[in-house]
């Protein structure tokens, strides 16, 4: 009896250490339709379900649509890929990317020094809890298939069994516990994409404007980057009205420049589109003597911008998507800048 417990305790034990192996959960991350609708860009991003374990050899293998992409994608150059923050460099490199079918995609990462040191961030990445990003992948479109779906998905069955991590007393690999989960699937992504650049309404040399709101309705919102570049992906033919927003400080003082035009205005050479909506400054819709006197009071010092309407101003745009592809580009402008002098 007293073998059979101890036997009994030895098993509760064992068991109680295999639930305990971490596993993986992946995901498909900031995915884009980019370069004008000729990329797809993804990241493929892991977590792990306890902290503390230190990754060895990660595979990814995924499926695609051959429509959208063409077959072989690795012999035909089409597919390349950048080490994101899990495949540090000085500490991982890729094995071998290759085409698995001529529909399937397989990488294979390892550690340099995974035969030679045991588990610590001085030679390895820890997987933690939350999700970091592995690979960066970018795909060639085939020309006019941005109206279909891409097709990728992880093959569960090819990645449950190929991750290790690195044991933390001998240099033996570890296998994380299967099976993996999966997230963020993207197989019905349309490769569609509307996209443009937002720059200011300078009379000359126009300033790429960061940190835009671009509000598509439907179709949800994009941030324009330093580029001044907003893009919208996965979205239907159609018509898309954009209106949009800024987070930038409002930082434009009013010149003398400035309120002659808006006194030109009063006289009969009318200010139009965005240097409307910079003449515009009381909020009523117009462009009148009440504009002109704010003007005037910011140039003086009396007053100090103008409260009653938005820092930045923009119009609305109408644009249509076809065959998956949309682009505009438009501008946007402070208020008082009737000169579009800002820089």
């Amino acid at each position: 009896m007293k073998k059979f417990l101890t036997f009994f305790a030895l098993l509760t034990f064992t068991s109680l250490f295999v639930t305990a192996q971490p596993t993986l959960t992946w995901q498909f991350a900031n995915y884009k339709v980019i370069n004008a609708g000729t990329q797809l860009q993804f990241d493929v991003e892991v977590k792990a379900s306890a902290a503390g374990t230190f990754h060895r050899d990660l595979q990814v293998y995924f499926d695609y649509n051959t429509t959208a992409f063409g077959t072989d994608i690795v012999t035909n150059g089409a597919i390349s890929y950048t080490p994101l923050t899990l495949m540090n460099a000085s500490k991982y490199f890729v094995v071998n990317a290759a085409d698995n079918t001529a529909s399937k995609f397989a990488v294979i990462t390892e550690a340099y020094e995974e035969m030679d040191e045991v588990g610590s961030s001085t030679y390895y990445e820890e997987v933690t809890t939350s999700f970091q990003g592995l690979l960066r992948f970018t795909i060639d479109i085939m020309p006019g298939m941005n109206t279909q779906m891409c097709g990728i998905a992880f093959d569960q069955a090819l990645m449950n069994g190929g991750q290790y991590y690195q044991s933390t007393s001998l240099v033996e690999p570890v296998k994380y516990t299967d099976p993996s989960l999966y997230e963020g699937a993207i197989s019905t992504l349309k490769l569609s994409t509307l996209y443009g650049t937002i720059t200011y309404a300078n009379i000359s040399n126009p300033t790429p404007l960061s940190s835009c709101t671009v509000d598509g309705g439907s179709i949800g919102t994009a941030l324009t980057d330093v580029n001044g570049f907003y893009n919208f992906s996965g979205i239907d033919d159609g018509m898309y009205i954009l209106t949009t927003t800024s987070s930038l400080p409002y930082t434009y003082v009013t010149t003398l420049g400035d309120v002659n035009v808006e006194v030109s205005h009063l006289l009969g050479s009318p200010l139009t589109g965005l240097y409307f909506l910079a003449g515009e400054v009381t909020g009523d819709g117009l462009v009148s003597l009440g504009d002109y006197n704010l003007m005037v009071g910011n140039l003086v010092g009396s007053l100090s911008g103008y409260p009653a309407v938005p820092g930045w101003r923009f119009e609305q745009h109408t644009v249509n998507v076809v065959n998956g592809i949309g682009t505009l580009d438009f501008e946007g402008i402070q208020s008082g800048d009737t000169t579009g002098s800002w820089q």
